[in-house]
């Protein structure tokens, strides 16, 4: 090993690590791959706003009715520019479902042999045209497999808890949206159901 070389640009270097890094992680040689979500935009078109809002479960914030309140002031609502946001965001939210599904797939289909696991020589004749038993030569391990599975025991879990928290961070966007669809569908619901007061008793 040689002495590390100090750059004259880099003014803050870190520390040194503790340890000789040998030490496995938390996650070292888990398969975590059952909590890496599948995710999907399950609109096409967000419902409309003058369908009767549903019932928000209590698990995402309902639960039992709130207490009376006092009259609000007059509200002041856009639909359509909410209407516009709505599919925009809906849209957005399509362009990084489909990246995260392609790097997810891409994860799942490669992480046993990305890192070299189980990799082994071929085996070959030493005449290429005698192909006989006694000509055979037969494969043998790499020797550099051994360090990829244990590189790919620690590299696995943590591309899984990464893929975890991506999937999980685009399940709170829809969970958004459909707010927003929820919170337009509750005014056009409290619209339709205004009423004028009665007219005052004559004397």
């Amino acid at each position: 090993m040689t002495d590390p070389i100090n750059s004259q640009y880099d003014t803050t270097p870190l520390p040194d690590p503790e340890g000789d890094g040998s030490d496995p992680g938390p996650d070292h040689g888990k398969d975590l791959s059952g909590l890496v979500p599948t995710d999907q935009v399950a609109w096409g078109e967000p419902p409309s706003f003058n369908t009767d809002p549903q019932a928000i479960p209590k698990d995402q914030g309902g639960g039992d009715s709130p207490p009376p309140t006092a009259p609000s002031g007059d509200l002041r609502i856009d639909l359509s520019a909410m209407r516009t946001a709505e599919k925009s965001m809906l849209s957005e939210a399509r362009a990084a479902v489909a990246t995260y599904e392609e790097v997810r797939a891409q994860v799942m289909a490669k992480k046993d042999t990305v890192f070299g696991q189980g990799a082994h020589t071929d085996g070959h004749y030493r005449n290429l045209n005698e192909k006989s038993y006694d000509n055979y030569v037969p494969g043998k391990d790499n020797p550099f497999a051994p360090a990829g599975e244990q590189f790919a025991a620690d590299m696995n879990p943590a591309m899984e808890r990464a893929l975890l928290q991506a999937g999980m961070a685009l399940e709170k966007l829809g969970e958004y949206i459909a707010l927003i669809n929820h919170s337009g569908q509750v005014y056009a619901h409290t619209d339709r159901q205004c009423r004028f007061p009665d007219p005052p008793a004559s004397h």
